[in-house]
């Protein structure tokens, strides 16, 4: 019974230990910066003539996750409708980001030059903090473009899908098993083959 017991508590420490799912995280958050028209469209755009960027270093984010810099290549038809491109949202935690694809478009206001932004932002990995990251959130804003270069304002809402890290409590149960588990081999008894001579 006590050789059970030895075997099975360091397993059950084990068990305990390991993460069962991926934390699920609110992602809210605001976004301001100015969008460069690039030229032409790259093939890749399909049937829209045009690409432009949100220069990283123009943005200033916010959100419940820290601050961050936001990076866009869209594809787009001057004058609104659909548009899609690729982003990475860059946290000021080094090395913690998460990118993927978004696609929506734009509808003009009354007022010249100035369209509302809707675009749904599908994550598709991540790094540090936010690696294998994955879920979607929506980004509603305005794009400006009375000025040069165009202004932009988003605003996120959605979740992300981010792998459990184990906090320093289930490193110590992790540990507590393994040692456990090696206390168990090491205290069975080895079995003696005869020697031939």
């Amino acid at each position: 019974m006590r050789k059970l017991v030895r075997t099975v508590v360091p397993c059950i420490l084990l068990m305990a230990a390991m993460p069962a799912h991926a934390d699920e995280l609110p992602f809210t958050g605001s976004v301001t910066g100015s969008s460069f028209l690039l030229g032409p469209a790259p093939p890749e755009c399909g049937s829209l003539p045009y690409q432009t960027s949100i220069d990283p270093a123009t943005t200033d984010g916010h959100s419940n996750l820290g601050d961050f810099h936001l990076k866009t290549l869209t594809c787009i038809a001057l004058g609104g409708g659909t548009s899609f491109g690729t982003f990475i949202i860059d946290f000021f935690e080094i090395g913690d980001q998460f990118s993927g694809s978004f696609d929506g478009g734009s509808t003009p206001t009354s007022t010249p030059f100035v369209s509302d932004t809707d675009w749904l932002f599908t994550i598709l990995g991540g790094t540090g903090r936010f690696e294998g990251a994955s879920g979607t959130f929506e980004g509603i804003g305005t794009a400006d473009a009375t000025t040069r270069p165009t202004q932009v304002a988003i605003n996120f809402d959605g979740t992300i899908n981010a792998p459990a890290v184990p906090e320093p409590g289930t490193w110590l149960l992790m540990l507590l098993g393994f040692a456990g588990m090696g206390f168990v081999a090491r205290r069975r008894p080895q079995s003696h083959l005869p020697q031939v001579a």
